[in-house]
């Protein structure tokens, strides 16, 4: 049987796994963008080529860490739904083995 203890480790590897993914994708996702924009903005808006970038790299960044704590929470869901039927498996040949040597 799972400890108490690990689901949780199991979480908080997850979200700090997530935040890494996360951090690293939009720092990549700024500097290959940032060489795009103009050295000279034409048209003086409030928002100017590089902030939009770091913004867009921000929600893409956002959007891979939840990705990823998704699929590690399905990771770690799909394990332990394997580890409890394994489980009722052994009790069940447990369960028959000693009917058989009692009858």
């Amino acid at each position: 049987m799972m400890s108490p203890g690990r689901g949780r480790w199991s979480l908080v590897s997850a979200t700090a796994t997530a935040a890494v993914v996360g951090v690293v994708v939009a720092l990549v996702a700024r500097s290959f963008a940032g060489g795009s924009c103009p050295e000279y903005d034409a048209l003086r808006v409030a928002s100017s080529c590089r902030d939009l970038i770091g913004s867009l790299a921000v929600r893409v960044g956002a959007a891979a860490a939840v990705a990823v704590l998704l699929m590690g929470l399905l990771a770690a869901g799909l394990r332990r739904t394997a580890e409890a039927m394994e489980e009722d498996r052994r009790t069940a040949a447990t369960e028959r083995s000693a009917g058989r040597a009692n009858g």
